[in-house]
């Protein structure tokens, strides 16, 4: 077990205000509205698992459009892997959900009782009527942050004030209280128990961090030249020791329980505090601060000889990252925001290649399906492009037309039959036909392709 101790400071401050920023991300957006007609989600950000869909404001994931799944993991681990090779974990120290929540759990620990030595010494006492009450108000209020992570999660799949409402009914699903019960001790396991654990033997980024880290990358660095040789302080004579006093303090505030001062290890998750920490000594030493800081191999190498060290973010590996990323960004948007909500295909009958009639025309016989992907009627019409000389009509109806319509309920497929026929002796050097598909309310446009076949060969 770790007992961190509190340090002020401004990376302190910064990791504070990021995970209330965080948590603001994670809780609210489940709670906007959005509305999509009758009968639909108004929820603006949802997965639809009963419907098998998901829902982003205007936009709509159906379940053959997974691949937009596969981008956005793609686009992240490429985001991630630009920041490690700048920052090295800092996404660890300041955004992961699991650091988030450890960090609260720390703070409610503290709160209830008291600091690093406090809680050692509370620990190391038998059980009493006040170390159990310090006790039962920590793990009530760890359960209780364990069960709004879960709540927060769970509202992405079921809708947010249904679920409120069902709780308070006792009416929640049986899926919903796996969820909810599921999250919950999981969170105030790891959160609770495991924490540092997690890091250091579950997660698998810190151990091929190092595949995308280099001399150039700005990680928690001991500056050993300037702090060795560590001696106690001496304001009098202080000539021989390095600026390091080993007061300890890096480590006992460290989550992680590490001593960076040993080097860069897998453990580190950047968060800072060390940083914090030892400034806090170096100030009321009157020594620069920055003995412990965010800085590069070659920054650390310069600074020692005196150099000015120039800082170079633009590498070639960070640039791969950043084209891959954007690149993935931009497809993952344009394909987003230009996807077709009307998906249509046609198949040719294959009973029957071709039919004469006695009117002396040949028809042809096909199957037709279209999927409207919106939540609104949509009223189509369909006729062949480049034969003028063709008429089609659908099942169901009697006469053959230049153009027929469709009514298109939303979210729904709609599979029939379509008849397209022509003169035997009108010859086309040709067999290709071209459909136009068009939405008759907002003028959109679809193509679809396939032959109509005039004789045996």
């Amino acid at each position: 077990m770790i007992y961190s101790q509190y340090i002020s400071g401004k990376y302190r401050t910064i990791k504070d205000y990021s995970s209330i920023l965080l948590l603001l991300v994670y809780f609210l957006p489940s709670w906007i509205r959005w509305d999509r007609g009758d009968h639909l989600p108004s929820q603006a950000i949802m997965m639809d698992l009963p419907n098998r869909k998901a829902y982003l404001f205007s936009i709509e994931i159906w379940p053959e459009e997974a691949y937009y799944i596969a981008g956005i993991l793609m686009m992240a681990a490429f985001a991630l892997f630009f920041v490690t090779s700048l920052f090295g974990r800092i996404w660890c120290g300041y955004t992961c959900p699991h650091t988030v929540f450890v960090d609260f759990f720390i703070k409610v620990e503290r709160f209830f009782q008291g600091d690093r030595n406090a809680r050692i010494k509370l620990d190391s006492q038998r059980m009493t009527k006040a170390k159990f009450k310090k006790k039962f108000m920590t793990h009530l209020v760890w359960l209780l942050i364990s069960f709004s992570f879960a709540f927060g999660w769970v509202c992405y799949f079921y809708d947010a004030s249904t679920l409120v409402k069902d709780i308070v009914s006792f009416k929640v699903t049986a899926g919903g209280l796996t969820w909810l019960f599921g999250l919950t001790f999981s969170t105030y396991l790891f959160a609770g128990f495991a924490r540092e654990r997690v890091c250091t033997y579950m997660c698998p980024y810190g151990r091929f961090q190092s595949a995308m880290l280099d001399n150039n990358s700005y990680v928690v660095t001991y500056q050993n030249w300037r702090g060795e040789p560590r001696g106690k302080f001496n304001p009098d004579n202080n000539s021989s020791s390095g600026d390091c006093i080993d007061c300890n303090k890096c480590v006992v505030v460290c989550p992680m329980g590490i001593d960076i001062r040993d080097g860069l290890q897998m453990q580190c998750i950047g968060c800072g505090l060390c940083i914090d920490a030892c400034d806090s000594v170096m100030s009321s030493l009157k020594k620069p601060l920055g003995l412990i800081s965010y800085d590069s191999t070659n920054s650390s190498e310069d600074l020692k000889a005196g150099r000015k060290h120039k800082k170079r973010i633009i590498q070639p590996k960070t640039m791969i990252f950043a084209a891959v990323f954007a690149t993935a960004l931009s497809g993952l948007l344009y394909s987003l925001l230009t996807k077709d909500l009307l998906k249509i295909s046609i198949l040719h009958d294959r009973s029957a290649l071709f039919t004469y009639l006695p009117d002396g025309f040949i028809r042809n016989n096909y199957q037709i399906k279209l999927y409207n992907k919106t939540s609104k009627e949509k009223r189509l019409s369909i006729k062949v492009e480049n034969n003028t000389d063709m008429e089609i009509k659908l099942q169901g109806i009697s006469e053959y037309t230049k153009e027929q319509f469709i009514i298109l309920p939303p979210e729904e497929a709609l599979d029939i039959l379509l008849f397209i026929k022509a003169d035997k002796k009108t010859t086309a050097s040709d067999n290709r036909i071209i459909l136009d598909v068009v939405d008759t309310e907002t003028g959109e446009k679809y193509k679809v392709t396939t032959e109509f076949l005039r004789t045996n060969s």
